[in-house]
């Protein structure tokens, strides 16, 4: 598609697309919860046996603390703003 413009070339120069899967769950968890949750997923991303099954889709964990997650959150709301605003897209 050598008509299609790259990213830098419309105007977005720098910009990153990356897949990324988390877990989200309702408004209003408690925090305890939150945290003993967070505890069980950091300890199966971190374990051999779910790095060796996603190993062959060339993905990585990055397990994380839930502050952090909703920063990175944050910030990909902010990005993905900047190419919808550049794109014209708007709400039918």
């Amino acid at each position: 598609m050598p008509e299609l413009p790259t990213m830098a070339e419309a105007g977005l120069a720098g910009f990153n697309i990356d897949t990324w899967f988390g877990f989200f769950g309702p408004a209003g968890v408690p925090a305890d919860q939150v945290q003993r949750l967070n505890r069980a997923f950091v300890a199966a991303l971190n374990s051999a046996d779910v790095k060796a099954k996603l190993a062959p889709m060339m993905a990585e964990p990055a397990p994380s603390t839930p502050e952090q997650f909703a920063s990175f959150v944050r910030s990909e709301l902010a990005k993905y703003e900047q190419v919808v605003k550049a794109s014209g897209a708007t709400l039918q």
